[in-house]
């Protein structure tokens, strides 16, 4: 886990060497997903311990719900933007690289619901600042894997995320802003 752990942390200072690790290392899949499934158990213990009432809810069906809606956007945003990258720009990349740093990327969505918390409002101002860092993660893990300049990158990530919030929104899932 100490491995995990020291990539997860250069995922976050955005160095290469952990986009390099998480392409060439098909474990790196499983840890993906284990952080990804931890982020909203994370984020329900701080809204808890920011004295969130849990009377009126089941809290073992509401965790259960929290994590698979997790996995499921998970899923979503990866397929959303390979699938722009590879389909709509034309170039390469492994779909199992994206899911990998995206789910890398993925405990950084906790600083939305922080803001959520603490400014105790939601909104696209609140979703934007919350999600800034994981696109930038992004952008980078899409240079890194199809060679993408920055700013196509950064626009790729936006636009994927842009799709997520869409598909949400039709199927009613877990909603982000």
């Amino acid at each position: 886990m100490g491995e995990v752990f020291s990539r997860f942390l250069q995922t976050l200072q955005i160095k290469r060497d952990a986009f390099v690790w998480m392409d060439f290392n098909d474990r790196a899949t499983g840890d993906a997903l284990i952080l990804v499934a931890l982020t909203p158990v994370v984020s329900f213990v701080v809204l808890v311990a920011g004295g969130r009432s849990l009377f009126s809810v089941g809290i073992g069906s509401l965790l259960l719900e929290l994590v698979l809606g997790a996995l499921i956007q998970w899923l979503l945003y990866s397929g959303i933007s390979w699938a722009i990258v590879h389909y709509g720009l034309k170039l390469g990349g492994e779909f199992s690289t994206y899911l990998r740093f995206t789910g890398f990327a993925y405990p950084t969505t906790l600083l939305h619901t922080i803001l959520i918390l603490f400014f105790q409002r939601r909104g696209l101002l609140f979703f934007a600042l919350g999600y800034i860092w994981f696109l930038f993660i992004i952008a980078a893990g899409m240079g890194y894997a199809s060679d993408l300049p920055r700013e196509k990158a950064f626009l790729t990530a936006v636009g994927a995320l842009i799709g997520l919030v869409i598909v949400n929104r039709i199927f009613a899932l877990t909603p982000l802003i």
